[in-house]
């Protein structure tokens, strides 16, 4: 067949070198094929193949039909609902002085904004925000979070830093959350300035369904910013700037048409010579936008410009969108949208295997919409990117590279060539008058040079062209032939099927008939790359150079009319029969093939993987050891393909063509095999540890999707295929298939799987598909992609026995056939065994279904009986199929049949059947000359779009039928009446018999039906066709439980569990005169969870079992007696001891365990007394507390120990912070605990000291545990989650069935909370039916055993809700004003009056008692509800508790049992029955011999646990016996009871999650909370805890100002130019602005000391376990109510120059937690800026602990010390400050001296003389004497002067 090629050897040289290339390229991976020597000589004798290179993979030939898939088709991309949820706690080192911080928030669109704090560098927020978003994930998730924070002022707020991430990064985080992070804040203008503060945040995005983990807060004084950066694991802290280069060089093949209106009318007077289309790109990545200029009239078009964005690297935002768009006169419009996911085109590792993103230069194909040239686009929105594109519109040529900046944006080699040409483009025409405000991007065209430089510091976008480097290789081009051939067209819609069908297949814009693509001829490859712009680029195809070898281009079937379906109307075929028409023609694409057939290779091995994980669960359903050695194989093999690439990827030889992203993605991909074909070779010889099987599977699935990963090729080369069916030469529908499962290569690894075969299609709508659509056309084509070099292969796989047919038009056999025809004929019997169905789609109102199917086997199809009102239809019935005439080889036929399509329907009285769904199955096929063997019957499942829809069980048999005619064939069962076959008897499951118990316990929550409440409901149960009912509830409404338990019924079922029919349950309710209506139904599709072994009925007590595993311990027991010294000698008792001994510090190991009584069934029993401290009592795990060996009474525990502050008294809320605290310890441990660290880490000591040797290192150890402040209180657990999840729903005595009614649709699918129309409650037990069955039926059935009696009880119900977080916000201002409603029955007790205001986090401490009966009033809601002045109040949120299930559950969840017994106090003991009483009860109900109380001890059954019972009274010190004590620690280990054990709800607190209806599967807030409740028979409890919340404590903070030094000096003198400053400080505690406090001012201070002796005065409320203070104030003079809400303490001390005539300058502040700030210099000498700032947590005090100080402390502005403050800070509660009062400032009682201030020291304005005095007297003194002197001189001259002449004239006049 290779003999063909050598005809072409005269075809132009290029072509074929070029083949031979290709060839060579990948010469190392071949794997020798079946011909290797007719390849070699095929190709000119390149290629020589290596031998050793074979990849051990199974030789056999290819299969001819591709894997069968079972789902037709994928359904929508469907939009969804998600909650963003934003907290915002505070800031840190935000850049400013004296600024007002506001945080806002944007999220698209929407934008909101936090409240403003005022001057402070670090404010406290904690506010919550929610925004609510919905659509497709894909697109929601490139939304960009953007946190930003302003310094607000009145007129235009000022940027201080923003933050930006998007949805997709949050929601890839572990529990799709950042919880507790910094996120850093840079500024957009200018990246050089670095960070400009810290802003801490939590954010969550969750879906429907979603679940939140809630993570304990950090408390602050342990925060480090640095390591708890918001970025996402892996990522380094610091962050540096890069610049993303987005390099667009050219597109060719845009669609040549305009959409527009106006172009149209154009088209029609020009004509069609020229391209209406006007493209430009824009490219958007992390929330900025550029766009290129446009290239008008033009569907080729050049641009040569990049865009470059300026981003943190790596970036939080992860995909680069590029959409082409078509400029118009009214409006653009986009041509195609690609996204770029930067994960894929870059790899965060450490080390040299990491890489930065690189892309290209390479293609990038864009689909969208069809290319039918009408008016308006109906799919539009295929072109923005929303659903599949269903054509190829164009392809681009792009680069992206990405360049750290190291230190601000510098220019860089890559930026200072562009620097010339931005230069020379200044006169270019421009797109940037066009909407300059989308585009930031191109105000470098018209900005003037200086602008620019400004522009490199900011993160606005560049645009600028440049030059294309000279060392890019011109593309060399390749030859790739595209063969198709149909086989079957069957299933046409008829609807289409009415106007002739052909079928049209298209590469790119090859094989398009509106507007096809040309080839890059061979002249054009040698063409120089100076050129390349100036050419035209397409349209220079030179078809004509080598006249022989040019294929004509046959990309369509000839159009036939379509038959219709023999059975089905809905259906037409195409008789394509004998004659296959057949489609090819050529294309020319780069030649980067090599890119595929990496991802080939990766996809086989991917693919392999995931069959073989399949295949393993299959054969776990059936055996037990075959999975683990099937495991084991698998990953064997999958080591072997890794070493096959790896070796394969390490001799690639270089290529020309390869962009660094081939190379770096080539490591990659071998890096990443070669670490997980270690990892699997660790799991194969497991030396660490031993994995279960599950986990084994669970890796395995993690390898697949890695390797999945790793095989989206982001660089495109050739298009996809596009098989398109057009009816009357209009396209109707479309299937695409990837071009690299098609490609061909001579290395079958690297071969596309639908390469050569036959593939089943079926045929999409375009666009958005209508509801339950159906099958457009269903295709077998078999299609073959390759370079024209390997076009020798075309045909290898094709079943044999055809005829190649020519074109007549066309000469020489070097050009595919035209068709194939297929001469033998053979004829055949389908006989298709329906059996039953189980799980499908309820398409009824009622829940259920009238199903029946349809199943389609080539032109014939047969429909099924319909079986009404359900869904696990048993047909049993054989649809036969004669004559069915199949042409071919008979062999082949056997190989690869035609496919069986069944479609399921629910049939509807009225209008047409409703589609549930189809599945694809392969026939099994029998020639005449084999031997009949009959078939078993198997699942196939069923989906409806992307929906599972259940599963069918059945097998389809294709008979060929021998010359002998039909009665050759094996024979059938004679049909029924209605002329229907069964199954046949030697195919229909092997049935036994078996026996189904089933508890009726009650029906619960029932709803409406028909407008009417159920009131005599009563439940049907259904299996394999027989059944039970239950009894009628005469009265829902007072008792909704049966009054007969149990019953049984006997029934066949399949010996093959697999095979089990689905069990039904459904509730009708009776109605006046006899009528029923269906309420809802339940179906349980897998009864394995509900078989039990068949063995005698257990009517012994289960004690018998107890005493033997009892004796077996003992043996075990016995050897080890001498061994240990110290140990009693053995006696039939197994020892368990409860309370240790004294402890030295216990081996690590036994620390981790969290300290839990161990006692599994053998290791602890075997060592009774001398392990130390292996076993520490409380489940909890709580450190035990030095006191508890040495306490002598439990009665006066009530006031001792004090948490912080001294002056607390012990309450509940003591306990619940001091659990809160161990919660978050053993938080912080495990992580540690999981690197398996063997330090006992000193918070883990078990102190108890008191009995042992005193030792110096128990008295260390106690002082470690002081220190860490865990007082040693009781403490109960708090769970993360609801009590059910911890507990298993409290399933473990009954089961519930929700019941459903009304249609399941695809759209509520996953939480239908409104189908559920109620509960049934009961259970089942399945076990094959004894021989003899007499021994059942005496005494109780099986199932009822250990199950309580279901007559009403009357319960007292406690209900405590703690508090709530997270709340969703009500009002419009974000906030809620919460208050608990709680619903029991009948019983609504609202807590309105109880709101809080403006709270999202309320603590509500209330508790609820009310009295309800059993089984009437079992459900409990709390609601909570935000309370509004006017209109309604809305619902936040609720909860449901089902009481009846924990109140009957055998863990007991009545009342948690508390951690230690005391009689009194906040701890005391609030259960109505005593520890030793519960522990007797359980005994009895659980048929134990015990319990005996003993001194010291306590035996049970034949365990005895040990351990302290005797007390010392502390005021008699008499001794008291008590069995309380160690009653509990047995209570809490009772788990390790043998056979009946196990664990026993603790004293805890849950944390529910809030929903409301509108908004299904969202969370809407948590609410911590418990239940207590008390059987009425039983003595009543005591008074209820009270939780009610801690009231905060009033504080005064008296702070005197001293004196100040060194304060910088701001005003200068005009006359001396002396410094000087106006000093006075400015104080306030955070959240009480509204109280800031001003010492008065010490002027013209020339030192920068002051002298102040002055009183600040600051009342506040705090909590002291929370460490916060409580802030009541309102929000705004509007508020009607105040709001409350906390925060830390923190003091804020402000320095000020004051002026007169302007406003005041800041000098410095000084912020202050009350909680740990560092201790003051005891002179201003010492008082040290870097001291203060980097001061340890040792070297912090608090004032709540030292309650005064006195110091001097340092002011700071700009990180720069400005001054110092000797300050003294007095703290006294609100009843001191009562008692000794002092003045503000200096005044009475108590006032203060005046400050000894110099004289200089006052203010000019109140003043002058003084002022004149000191400021010029003082200095100018001699020269104001000497000026007098002088003056007095100078007047004495002038007078002399004056009166001179006049004297002496007068002297003259007398004198003479």
């Amino acid at each position: 067949m290779f003999g063909k090629l050598k005809k072409k050897k005269n075809k132009a040289e290029k072509g074929l070198i070029l083949a031979n290339k290709a060839a060579q390229d990948r010469q190392g991976e071949a794997e020798a094929p079946e011909e290797g020597s007719s390849h070699q000589e095929g190709l000119g004798g390149d290629l020589i193949y290596d031998d050793t290179s074979i990849p051990p993979v199974p030789s056999a030939p290819p299969k001819r039909r591709s894997k069968l898939l079972t789902k037709i088709h994928d359904g929508e991309v469907r939009s969804q609902n998600y909650q963003i949820a934003i907290t915002i706690t505070e800031a840190r080192q935000l850049v400013g002085e004296n600024i007002d911080p506001v945080v806002i928030i944007e999220i698209g669109d929407e934008k909101k904004q936090s409240t403003v704090k005022e001057g402070t560098n670090s404010p406290f927020y904690n506010e919550y925000f929610v925004f609510d978003f919905i659509g497709p994930q894909v697109h929601l998730f490139d939304k960009i979070i953007k946190i930003s924070v302003f310094h607000h002022k009145l007129i235009g707020s000022i940027l201080i830093g923003a933050f930006k991430v998007d949805l997709g990064t949050v929601y890839n985080q572990p529990g799709h959350q950042f919880c507790d992070k910094w996120a850093l804040l840079t500024d957009p203008g200018d990246i050089r300035t670095g960070t400009k503060g810290y802003l801490k945040c939590d954010i969550s995005v969750i879906g429907k369904g979603d679940v939140l983990k809630t993570n304990p807060k950090t408390p602050d004084a342990e925060e480090q910013i640095e390591k708890n950066l918001l970025i996402p694991q892996g990522f380094p802290s610091e962050r540096p700037w890069a610049r993303f280069y987005v390099r667009l060089y050219r597109a060719e093949g845009l669609p040549k048409m305009n959409s527009s209106i106006m172009a149209n009318v154009t088209k029609a007077f020009v004509g069609d010579s020229k391209d209406l289309v006007d493209p430009f790109v824009e490219v958007s990545f992390a929330g900025q936008m550029g766009r290129t200029t446009v290239q008008k009239n033009c569907a080729d078009p050049v641009w040569h410009e990049q865009v470059v964005f300026k981003e943190m690297f790596p970036p939080l935002c992860r995909r680069v969108k590029i959409q082409v768009w078509d400029e118009g006169s009214m409006n653009d419009v986009a041509l195609a949208t690609h996204f770029i996911d930067l994960k894929k085109i870059s790899n965060e590792q450490d080390g040299d295997k990491g890489f930065l993103p690189t892309f290209g230069p390479a293609w990038i194909n864009l689909y969208g919409s069809p290319r039918n040239h009408s008016l308006m686009d109906d799919y539009q929105e295929l072109n923005e990117g929303f659903g599949e594109g269903v054509s190829f519109r164009g392809r681009i040529l792009v680069e992206i590279a990405v360049e750290i900046l190291s230190g601000g944006a510098q220019e860089s080699k890559f930026s200072k060539a562009l620097k010339d040409l931005k230069l020379s483009s200044k006169d270019k025409d421009s797109k940037s008058s066009k909407g300059s405000n989308k585009d930031k991007g191109d105000k470098t065209d018209d900005a003037k040079p200086q602008q620019a430089s400004d522009k490199t510091n900011s993160t606005d976008v560049e645009v600028e062209p440049f030059d294309v480097p000279p060392e890019i290789v011109p593309e060399k081009y390749e030859e790739f032939l595209l063969f198709g051939a149909f086989f079957e067209a069957t299933m046409i819609d008829r609807k289409i099927g009415d106007k002739p069908i052909s079928f049209e297949v298209s590469i790119g814009n090859f094989g398009n008939l509106i507007d096809g693509g040309s080839h890059h001829g061979s002249k054009k490859k040698s063409v120089e790359s100076a050129e390349e712009d100036t050419l035209p680029l397409l349209h220079e195809g030179e078809r004509g150079a080598a006249p022989e070898a040019a294929i004509p281009m046959v990309s369509t079937t000839r159009p036939e009319k379509p038959l219709v379906t023999q059975g089905n109307r809905n259906y037409n075929y195409l008789p394509f029969e004998a004659k296959k028409p057949c489609v090819y023609f050529t294309s020319s694409w780069g030649d980067q093939t090599f890119r595929l057939y990496w991802s080939n290779m990766l996809e086989k091995m991917a693919d392999l993987l995931e069959e073989s994980i399949e295949e393993v669960k299959a054969l776990v359903k059936v055996s037990e050891e075959a999975p683990e050695e099937k495991m084991k194989t698998v990953l064997d093999d999958f080591i072997s393909q890794s070493s096959a690439f790896i070796s394969e990827a390490e001799k690639k030889p270089k290529m020309l063509n390869q962009t660094t992203l081939d190379k770096k993605r080539l490591t990659l991909c071998w890096q990443e095999l070669e670490a997980m074909a270690k990892k699997a070779k660790g799991i194969i010889q497991q030396q660490k540890k031993k994995l279960s099987l599950d986990e084994m599977i669970h890796e395995a699935q993690i390898f697949v999707e890695k390797i999945r990963f790793l095989v989206d090729e982001p660089q495109h080369t050739i298009p996809d295929v596009f098989l398109w069916m057009l009816s009357n030469n209009k396209r109707v529908a479309y299937a695409r298939i990837a071009a690299k499962d098609l490609l061909y290569s001579p290395v079958r690894e690297q071969m596309g799987k639908y390469c050569g075969t036959i593939k089943t299609h079926f045929l999409k709508l375009p666009g958005k598909r209508p509801a339950g659509w159906l099958v457009q056309a269903k295709v077998d084509v078999y299609l073959w992609l390759g370079s024209t070099g390997h076009s020798g292969a075309i045909l290898d796989n094709l079943p044999a026995g055809y005829e190649a047919e020519m074109s007549s038009a066309v000469a020489g056999s070097s050009h595919p056939p035209a068709s194939l025809v297929y001469q033998d004929r053979h004829v055949f019997q389908l006989r298709a065994h329906m059996y039953q169905a189980r799980g499908l789609i309820a398409a009824d109102s009622s829940g259920l279904s009238d199903p029946f199917a349809k199943v389609t086997f080539l032109s014939h199809c047969q429909t099924t009986k319909v079986i009404s009102q359900t869904l696990s239809p048993t047909w049993n019935q054989m649809l036969l199929f004669n004559d069915l005439v199949l042409h071919g080889d008979h062999k082949e036929l056997a190989d690869s049949p035609p496919l069986v399509v069944v479609e399921l329907y629910d049939s509807d009285a009225v209008g047409k059947p409703e589609y549930l769904g189809a599945t694809v199955a392969a026939p099994v096929v029998k020639l005449a000359d084999q031997d009949y063997e009959a078939p078993r019957l198997s699942y196939h499942p069923i989906f409806c779009g992307n929906l599972s829809g259940g599963d069918l069980l059945a097998v389809f048999e294709l008979l060929q039928v021998p010359s002998s005619g039909l009665q050759g064939l094996p024979p059938i069962d004679p049909p029924d009446v209605a002329q229907i076959y069964p199954v046949p008897a030697s195919i229909r499951p092997v049935l036994s018999k078996y026996r189904v118990e089933v508890l009726f316990w009650g029906v619960r929550e029932m709803k409406k039906v028909q407008l009417l409440s159920v009131d005599r409901p009563q439940v049907l149960i259904e299996c394999g066709g027989r059944g039970v009912k239950s009894c009628v509830i005469q009265s829902y409404k007072n008792n909704p439980n049966f009054s007969i338990q149990a019953d049984a019924f006997e029934v066949e079922l399949p010996e093959n569990e697999l095979l089990h029919p689905p069990l039904s349950i459904c509730v009708v309710d009776w109605r006046a005169f006899g009528r029923s209506t269906l309420v809802g139904t339940y179906t349980i599709n897998c009864l394995k969870q509900f078989l039990c072994k068949s063995r005698e009925p257990l009517t012994l007590p289960s004690q018998v079992d107890g005493t033997q595993v009892g004796q077996d311990l003992l043996i075990a027991t016995e050897p080890s007696g001498p061994l240990s010294s110290f140990q009693e000698p053995p006696t039939d008792h197994i020892y368990v001891d409860v309370e240790p001994p004294a402890t030295v510090v216990p081996d690590a190991a036994q620390v981790q365990q969290a300290g839990l009584v161990d006692v599994p069934d053998s290791s602890p029993m075997l060592k009774p007394e001398h392990t130390p401290a292996a076993q520490e009592p409380p489940k909890d795990g709580r450190a035990k507390d030095a006191r508890k060996s040495c306490r002598k009474s439990t009665k006066r525990r009530k006031r001792t120990i004090a948490d912080e502050s001294a002056e607390n008294v012990i309450d509940w809320w003591s306990k619940y912070y001091a659990s809160l605290k161990k919660a978050q310890k053993e938080q912080e441990r495990n992580p540690k605990e999981k690197k398996g660290n063997a330090e006992a880490k000193p918070d883990d000591i078990v102190v108890n000291i008191e009995e042992g040797p005193k030792k110096k290192k128990d008295k260390l150890l106690r002082k470690k545990v002081r220190e860490d402040e865990i007082p040693n209180l009781a403490i109960l657990k708090i769970y993360d989650g609801d009590l059910e999840s911890e507990f298993n729903n409290f399933e473990d005595w009954v089961k519930t069935f929700e019941l459903f009614r009304g249609k399941s649709t695809e759209d509520d699918h996953g939480l239908d909370g409104d189908r559920v129309i109620g509960k049934f409650k009961g259970s089942f037990c399945i076990y094959k039916s004894p021989e003899d069955s007499s021994t059942e039926d005496r005494g109780q059935l099986r199932i009822q055993q250990g199950i309580p009696p279901n007559h009403p009880v009357k319960v007292l119900i406690r209900v405590y809700v703690v508090a709530a977080f997270n709340l969703s916000p009500a009002d419009p201002d974000g906030k809620s004003d919460p208050y608990i409603v709680v619903k029991l029955g009948k019983t609504e007790i609202k807590d309105r009056d109880k709101y809080i205001p403006k709270q999202l986090n309320p603590v509500f401490g209330r508790s609820f008692e009310i009295q309800a009966t059993f089984p009437k009033e079992s459900l409990l809601s709390i609601l909570i509800y935000d309370h509004d002045m006017i209109g309604t109040d809305d619902l936040i949120g609720e909860t449901r508790i089902d009481l009846e299930n924990r109140f009957y559950s055998k863990h007991r969840a009545i009342c948690g049992l508390q951690s230690q017994y005391e009689i009194e106090g906040y701890n005391a003991w609030r259960d109505a029955s005593k520890p030793t009483e519960i522990l007797t009860k359980l005994c009895k109900d659980n048929k134990l011999d015990g319990p005996y109380f003993g001194p010291g001890k306590i035996r049970i059954g034949n365990q005895v646990f040990s351990g302290k019972t005797v007390f010392t009274e502390e005021d008699t010190d008499e001794t008291v016996e008590s069995y309380e004590h160690l009653a509990l620690k047995v209570l809490h280990s009772w788990s390790d009871i043998p056979e009946v054990g196990c664990r026993l709800v603790p004293e805890h607190i849950e944390t529910r999650p809030l929903y409301h209806k509108d908004k299904p599967g969202m969370e809407q807030g948590r609410l911590q909370m418990w239940v207590d409740m008390f059987p009425k028979d039983m003595p009543q409890p005591g008074p209820p805890v009270d939780i009610s919340p801690r009231q905060p404590k009033g504080y005064e903070l008296r702070v005197t100002i001293w004196n100040t030094e060194d304060v910088i000096l701001e005003d200068e003198n005009i006359f001396t130019g002396q410094k000087s400053s106006d000093i006075y400080v400015k104080g306030w505690i955070k959240g009480l602005e509204d109280d800031k406090q001003e010492t008065d001012v010490h002027y013209n201070s020339l030192t920068g000391e002051g002298n102040f002796n002055w009183r600040f005065l600051f009342p506040f409320q705090y909590l002291p376990a929370e460490k916060q203070m409580v802030i009541t104030k309102r929000e705004n003079i509007f508020s009607l109510e105040k709001m409350e809400c906390k925060a830390p303490a923190v003091l804020v001390l402000q320095v000020w120059d004051f002026e007169r005539l302007s406003s005041d300058d800041f000098l410095g502040s000084l912020e202050m937690n009350l909680n740990s700030f560092p201790r003051a210099a005891k002179s201003a000498k010492a008082c040290d800026l870097t001291k203060f700032e980097n001061a340890s947590e040792e070297n912090k005090i608090s004032i709540f602990q030292q309650k005064r100080v006195r110091g001097w402390w340092p002011f700071a502005k700009s990180k720069e010390l400005t001054g110092k403050v000797e300050a003294e800070f007095h703290l006294v509660t609100a009843e001191e400050a009562e008692k000794n009062p002092v003045g503000k400032a200096r005044k009475e009682p108590e006032p203060l001296a005046k400050p000894n201030r110099p004289d200089t020291s006052f203010s000019w304005f109140v003043s002058p003389f003084k002022c004149l005095y000191h400021l010029i007297w003082k200095n100018y003194k001699k020269y104001i004497i000497i000026a007098f002197i002088l003056i007095i001189l100078i007047i004495f001259l002038v007078l002399f002067i004056y009166t001179l002449p006049g004297a002496i004239s007068r002297k003259i006049v007398v004198g003479s």
